[in-house]
């Protein structure tokens, strides 16, 4: 199997030149985004090439992306063994499905192979791990595997609920939830009633670090930090693992903390996101802060395990708002942005493709990934995976 294989030619973003005004600041000046990138995509694939499962029984289905290190990539997804039942069920109940999983080499297109698990079609979650590896959790079944697809370690779980992340924006498919930026620390989340049954383990050992029973639903990890929202006011708070919740506040200029996207990126630094993005560390020290255009918020955070760069999906308001119409806008796709974090700055950004305002209104979501590196960009865009080589950080000259 051939894939289509583009050589990509960087260039260098244009030097914007103000004439007749100069502004003097005292603090440097917020830096514009880069403009959407023209060039082609380092690879390109038609993924339904090798079997993935674009039929509208699918189509409520996890799917997933995820680097396992520096120029591996991994694309899973899952599919009813029976596909007459999709439209006879809600999306929660459990079916006999199939978890395919397919490793390529994210600079050439070579592909390694395809395997597939029998899996209940919920809580399903697959993440890339370390050096070529990757864990998939099926049923109530945790699995690690190396780059040849065998199992390195294997645990069965309590119950298949112990499959699923911590809770938060997950419904935007995000495949890193639950795992440390680092990728060395996965946490097991079961929430019973108003407390949660939490354990963080090891993944290359899956030997135990921690485990608690808490009112306090943690959100992410990194190697040592745990973030979550406390009380009946739901106040962002911090914990080191084996120590108590605190009050999460920064000392730079005001920072929307909310549940919508707040993620380690490395082990003692958060990037908080919606309306903005403030990256910022555990003591509270913010690093940077970025003024989105207004109805532009953004989703599906996602990073790269060597701590220095994460992507963004910025999405736009489409569509008509009238009331006699009984009509609103929604929020749709509308780029791909990705931070340097030594920069403090956007150093790269892709036109991705929303939903579309008109017929048939059909929803469309993107996923991202970053490479271990930081240096290569993966867009999942339905059947359609592109990957980007991206430019180096002006810091690294």
């Amino acid at each position: 199997m051939k894939w289509r294989f583009v050589r990509v030619s960087l260039t260098r973003s244009a030097a914007l030149v103000l004439s007749g005004v100069v502004f003097v600041c005292a603090a440097r000046a917020q830096e514009p985004e880069p403009f959407p990138s023209k060039d082609r995509p380092l690879l390109e694939i038609d993924l339904r090439r090798v079997g993935y499962d674009t039929s509208s029984a699918t189509k409520r289905l996890q799917k997933f992306v995820d680097f396992t290190d520096a120029s591996h990539l991994a694309v899973a997804w899952v599919t009813l063994d029976d596909p007459t039942v999709a439209d006879k069920t809600g999306p929660l109940t459990a079916r006999p499905a199939h978890l395919y999983v397919l490793i390529l080499d994210a600079k050439t297109g070579e592909k390694s192979d395809v395997h597939a698990w029998p899996t209940p079609s919920t809580h399903v979650r697959f993440l890339g791990a370390r050096d070529g590896k990757f864990l998939t959790c099926t049923g109530s079944v945790l699995r690690l595997f190396s780059p040849n697809f065998e199992v390195i370690q294997e645990q069965h779980l309590p119950n298949d609920r112990a499959c699923q992340g911590p809770s938060g924006n997950g419904a935007w498919g995000i495949p890193q939830w639950g795992i440390s930026p680092s990728r060395r620390t996965l946490l097991l989340s079961s929430p019973a009633g108003k407390v949660s049954d939490d354990t963080l383990l090891e993944v290359e050992t899956f030997a135990v670090v921690g485990s608690w029973t808490d009112a306090v639903r943690t959100k992410n990890i990194s190697d040592h930090w745990l973030f979550g929202f406390c009380g009946q006011r739901q106040e962002a708070c911090i914990r080191r693992i084996h120590e108590t919740w605190r009050p999460f506040q920064s000392t730079g200029s005001d920072v929307k903390v909310n549940g919508f996207s707040n993620r380690f990126v490395n082990d003692d630094t958060l990037v908080m996101g919606w309306n903005q993005i403030t990256v910022v560390t555990v003591e509270g020290t913010q690093l940077f802060q970025v003024e989105l255009p207004k109805k532009r918020p953004v989703e599906g955070t996602v990073t790269s395990s060597g701590g220095e760069r994460f992507a963004v999906i910025e999405d736009r308001e489409r569509g008509l708002t009238s009331k006699p119409l009984d009509m609103d806008a929604f929020l749709s796709n509308d780029r791909a942005v990705v931070y340097s974090i030594p920069d403090r700055r956007a150093v790269y950004s892709v036109k991705v493709k929303g939903t579309s305002p008109w017929p048939p209104w059909q929803s469309h979501a993107n996923r991202l990934a970053l490479s271990a590196d930081g240096r290569l960009l993966a867009v999942l865009d339905g059947a359609n995976l592109k990957i980007y080589r991206l430019p180096e950080d002006k810091s690294a000259h």
